[in-house]
């Protein structure tokens, strides 16, 4: 036997096996396109008619391969883009540059749209004569929505800020003239008046404290909104904080002939929080059942520890809620629109929407939370904050923070 050389039968039994092995890799390249599922990937003959089709052409198309296979591709283009001669001009210009890259939406067999990548390239014999082009497309439906929820999202936080530097611009600028006319009117009030004279000067003076609340309201949300609120924490308990609150606001709720009860347990509630912020949570609670509970109406006040939690229930017998106002309770400006429809809450009942919206803040900023419920309209409603108790922990943490 002789050893094979270069030019002798070993070289041509080498070329020989390297044919099989492009012809077995040209059989194992055709079988990974067919099988891909998340693109479309297929031939087109010149003309741009369909010659190929793959498992992803028919999961993101719709099409089996014998409906598809000899249409034209521009079957899948919308009709502005077909008068618009689009899919001839992208072959042209894949022809051109060798590649053609696009976005746009497409048209599945079912007649819906879905956004699409898709690129094209030109399959040219080695001499230059145009073969066919390949075609893959991708379905970057989800991948846009995603980034149109995301820019609406940025939008929306960056509308908001606006709008909260708004407010408190306003809310400055309203405040200012305020306390000179505060101090007329306390001055006026002093003054030997005839009746008359001194019902005006009360009238305005009631006005006057009540758009400085609104400011103060305002205020609030826009340091809430900011985070410019800091709670100025220590140790309380929660039920001398909760009966302030009450006795605070029974000659308003007097005020409507409304009968206010508050009932809390004989043990302490030990929290840790902001003893002014907490007082104006409650007094927000009941301002709201007050507000919106005809005259001679009954609001009732519980405090009760519920596991590590304390919790705060305000129920009136009011005009209740809906669904829909539910939904979007503890939202700044909220009560307008439907109280404003259903029970005229700019007239008979007054604010912005906000007491409820400082509530569910103050809870958060003290680690806790606040819902709402009702069974409809007339039906009264519930309103229910948590608060975290302060454990044993807690207190070794004072405790240590003040050596």
């Amino acid at each position: 036997m002789t050893a094979d050389k270069p030019g002798n039968d070993g070289h041509g039994r080498e070329h020989d096996d390297v044919a099989r092995l492009h012809q077995a890799g040209d059989a194992a390249y055709r079988r990974l396109v067919e099988g891909v599922l998340d693109y479309a990937i297929f031939l087109l003959t010149p003309s741009g008619r369909i010659a190929t089709w793959n498992a992803g052409a028919r999961r993101i198309k719709g099409y089996e391969a014998a409906e598809i296979i000899g249409r034209h591709f521009s079957v899948f283009y919308t009709q502005p883009d077909i008068d618009a001669a689009w899919p001839d001009e992208e072959l042209k210009l894949a022809r051109e540059h060798g590649r053609f890259e696009d976005e746009g939406w497409r048209v599945r067999r079912d007649g819906s749209t879905f956004w699409a990548n898709v690129v094209i390239t030109a399959i040219k014999h080695a001499d230059g004569d145009l073969l066919g082009y390949a075609k893959v497309t991708r379905d970057l439906t989800a991948r846009m929505e995603q980034e149109r929820e995301r820019r609406r999202m940025a939008e929306l936080v960056e509308e908001s800020r606006r709008m909260t530097e708004f407010i408190a611009v306003l809310s400055h600028e309203i405040r200012n003239p305020l306390a000179p006319l505060t101090n007329v009117l306390s001055l006026l009030g002093r003054e030997t008046l005839s009746p008359r004279a001194a019902w005006c000067v009360e009238v305005a003076s009631k006005q006057v404290r009540q758009i400085n609340r609104l400011v103060e309201d305002l205020l609030d949300v826009s340091r809430v909104t900011t985070g410019k609120v800091r709670l100025t924490t220590a140790p309380l308990e929660l039920g001398e904080v909760v009966r302030e609150a009450v006795e605070g606001m029974r000659p308003a709720a007097e005020a409507r002939e409304h009968r206010l009860q508050g009932t809390w347990p004989r043990e302490p509630l030990a929290v840790t929080g902001d003893r002014t912020r907490l007082i104006q949570l409650v007094s927000n609670l009941l301002s709201n059942a007050i507000k919106f509970t005809p005259p001679g109406g009954t609001i009732t006040l519980t405090l009760r520890r519920d596991g590590d939690a304390a919790v705060i229930t305000v129920v009136d017998n009011g005009i209740g809620m809906t669904a829909q106002t539910l939904a979007h309770a503890f939202e700044p400006f909220s009560q307008g629109e439907e109280h404003a429809r259903g029970h005229g809450a700019h007239g008979a009942h007054g604010g912005l929407g906000l007491g409820l919206a400082l509530v569910r803040s103050i809870a958060e900023l003290h680690g806790g939370g606040a819902a709402a419920d009702s069974a409809g309209s007339g039906q009264g409603t519930t309103v229910s904050v948590r608060l975290p108790l302060r454990t044993e922990a807690d207190a070794g943490d004072a405790a240590d923070a003040m050596k």
